[in-house]
């Protein structure tokens, strides 16, 4: 298995009332989009199925160990974004590594963020 994956380029949206409930769920005030917001693009479904494939093995649980975001500028609401990520696997400790450039199309990215779990295996007979 590759240690390191480009994941591909996907289009992210803050969508406003979106925004608005993740932003009331952690009593993130104002109108913008909340500063770790970005972090639920990286839920998908297919990332999980890349992890799974990266490992070998679906007979794990990830544990959220860090996130990080570094903006160069705020993002918009309702303003459609690419957004960049790679997935890369570390062995010592057992871990997954998102990382992710989200910006406009022929400008700098206006947030790059990563995010890392640590992979925890099942005990044995106990699927995932």
């Amino acid at each position: 298995m590759p240690a390191e994956r480009l994941l591909g380029t996907f289009t992210v949206r803050a969508a406003a009332a979106e925004a608005a409930a993740f932003a009331r769920e952690v009593g993130s005030p104002g109108q913008s989009v909340p500063f770790t917001f970005p972090v639920r693009w990286l839920a998908r479904p297919d990332f999980q199925a890349a992890a799974v494939e990266m490992i070998g093995d679906a007979n794990w649980v990830p544990i959220h160990e860090s996130q990080s975001f570094d903006y160069r500028a705020p993002l918009t609401l309702d303003a459609d974004y690419a957004m960049t990520v790679t997935m890369k696997r570390e062995t010592e400790p057992s871990r997954i590594i998102l990382s992710a450039y989200v910006g406009v199309a022929d400008e700098a990215p206006s947030l790059s963020m990563e995010m890392t779990l640590r992979i925890v295996p099942l005990p044995a007979g106990q699927a995932a």
